[in-house]
């Protein structure tokens, strides 16, 4: 069985460009740059699931957005967009008050691949009985 997300991973077309992104606007650090291998890790240390970038040739989808499923938590959503704005990031959602009570947004990195943020401070009170 699987025992957690270890990775995931964006094709990006630069890596200096992404990590300008990724470590620097973001604020993810380095866990292993193995350039030679095409490949770098930004995210917290173990044992929490890392971003892997990875220089590819790829098609797009649709309106040129590659959608990464990549959900990032965050304290603060009006300074986490407020942030990204300053830096000209684009949204593809707007921060949004959601039914269950959080509040989400979705954004793209340099080379259209969306991101989502969310802001849920209640999320492990949904927890399932059975995920101990």
């Amino acid at each position: 069985m699987a025992k957690r997300v270890w990775v995931s991973s964006v094709r990006v077309t630069d890596f200096n460009r992404a990590l300008k992104f990724y470590r620097d606007l973001l604020g993810f650090p380095i866990q292993l740059e193995a350039r030679e291998f095409n490949w770098i890790e930004v995210g917290p240390e173990e044992p929490l699931c890392k971003i892997g970038l990875s220089v590819q040739e790829w098609e797009k989808g649709e309106g040129g957005i590659t959608r990464t499923g990549i959900v990032l938590e965050v304290e603060d959503m009006d300074a986490f967009a407020a942030r990204l704005k300053e830096h000209e990031v684009r949204f593809t959602d707007e921060p949004e008050m959601q039914p269950w009570g959080g509040i989400v947004a979705n954004f793209l990195d340099p080379d259209g691949n969306e991101l989502q943020a969310v802001y849920d401070p209640r999320h492990y009170e949904y927890r399932s009985p059975d995920a101990g």
